[in-house]
């Protein structure tokens, strides 16, 4: 998926204070996490320990998340907001 498709989303979750930032914030509060995004260019070690630490959450590979957080050296993320990640997840169908 590419990251301009969920930009609006992520941006909301953003602003509503609803993403965690990184890999140990997502174990961290793995319970929160409705879905995870995980960068494409991350290497498929971090992919693999992101998608075992979400728990029953989806976790979706998204292409430049950098985009779509407008932060530099992002590569995953957490939408706690249950509208915004169903919005999220339905864009992925």
């Amino acid at each position: 998926m590419n990251a301009s498709e969920i930009a609006a989303y992520v941006g909301f979750a953003q602003r509503k204070g609803s993403v965690l930032y990184g890999a140990e914030r997502i174990a961290e509060k793995r319970s929160k996490a409705l879905v995870v995004l995980v960068d494409s260019a991350a290497s498929d070690k971090f992919k693999r320990d992101v998608a075992s630490q979400c728990g029953n959450a989806p976790c979706i590979e998204v292409t430049d998340l950098v985009k779509a957080t407008h932060r530099e050296n992002v590569k995953a993320i957490a939408v706690t907001d249950r509208s915004l990640a169903t919005a999220i997840i339905n864009l992925t169908r």
